[in-house]
């Protein structure tokens, strides 16, 4: 089965554990491995018993519920666009490095520093997406909105994954910057994911850390000095 799957090799080595809230569960061999005994039970059909049972249930349902939860569902929905949207140009820079990376990295006849260089890009232009979906998808950046104590600590979090972002681009760009040099024919492709790179930065520097910092500093009172750390 799993080899009709597309997986992106070693995405789990990045994992936070928090598959709700990752983009690339479909793409995850661990996640399917996990899973697959519950997707294999889904796919059993229903007996006479099963559907007497559901048919019996029916009148039980909680129309009114099912509406409300349907607003949230929709909500969910727009939250999912909105993050997608942002993150757009991460999901490019692996849709141009994935095919090129998979092609150098198979070979290990490099100098020193072009494998070293291999290697930054490796760690990090996965990492990135992964790293920028969580942080988007869990907080709205919206200074106006109430928040409980849950999500207050969302917003720290969010604020350091944020700045561990601008760790990660440096990083890919460094690397991408050495094999720019030595890979001639993928140097427009890397030259777009650099600019791709540095657009992410500068919406993190001029959009999302300074919206995080305000709500942080407004819900300043509800935090001990130790988040900070």
């Amino acid at each position: 089965m799993s080899k009709n799957k597309k997986f992106i090799t070693g995405i789990y080595n990045y994992c936070d554990y928090i598959c709700e809230k990752c983009v690339f569960t479909s793409q995850c061999y661990l996640y399917w491995a996990e899973n697959q005994a519950e997707e294999s039970s889904a796919d059993m059909e229903m007996d006479f018993e099963e559907f007497s049972e559901l048919d019996s249930d029916f009148e039980a349902l909680d129309f009114d519920q099912d509406i409300e939860q349907s607003f949230d569902e929709d909500d969910t929905d727009e939250d999912e666009e909105r993050t997608q949207q942002i993150i757009t140009p991460s999901f490019k820079i692996i849709e141009i490095l994935d095919p090129i990376m998979d092609q150098i990295s198979d070979l290990d006849q490099y100098p020193d520093r072009v494998q070293q260089a291999i290697e930054l890009v490796l760690e990090n232009y996965l990492l990135i997406t992964v790293k920028f979906y969580r942080a988007v998808h869990q907080t709205t950046f919206e200074a106006s909105d109430s928040l409980d104590e849950v999500e207050i600590y969302n917003y720290v979090d969010t604020e350091k994954t944020l700045l561990a972002l601008k760790s990660f681009n440096w990083n890919l760009r460094t690397g991408l910057h050495v094999l720019q040099i030595y890979f001639t024919r993928h140097s427009d492709e890397f030259l777009i994911a650099m600019d791709l790179s540095r657009q992410i930065e500068k919406r993190i520097d001029e959009e999302l850390l300074p919206a995080t910092r305000i709500i942080l500093q407004k819900y300043a009172h509800h935090l001990d000095d130790d988040d900070y750390l």
